[in-house]
């Protein structure tokens, strides 16, 4: 139903592919950190919950 080809259609190449490059690598680096933070044992989630939702902080 669909077969017929379109041959006018023009496919350009990447340009550059330095953006795509650098994003992959700040994405990298992103989810490290977070993953160091959210593995760190001596992070203390606690006292970080404590402070998060004081009210000096929230005003």
């Amino acid at each position: 139903m669909f077969s017929k080809k379109n041959n006018d259609e023009r496919i350009l190449p990447v340009k550059k592919p330095g953006p795509i490059i650098a994003g992959v690598i700040v994405a990298l680096v992103a989810c490290s950190l977070l993953y160091s933070i959210a593995t760190n044992r001596r992070f203390e989630w606690n006292i970080v919950a404590k402070y998060i939702i004081d009210e000096n902080v929230l005003t």
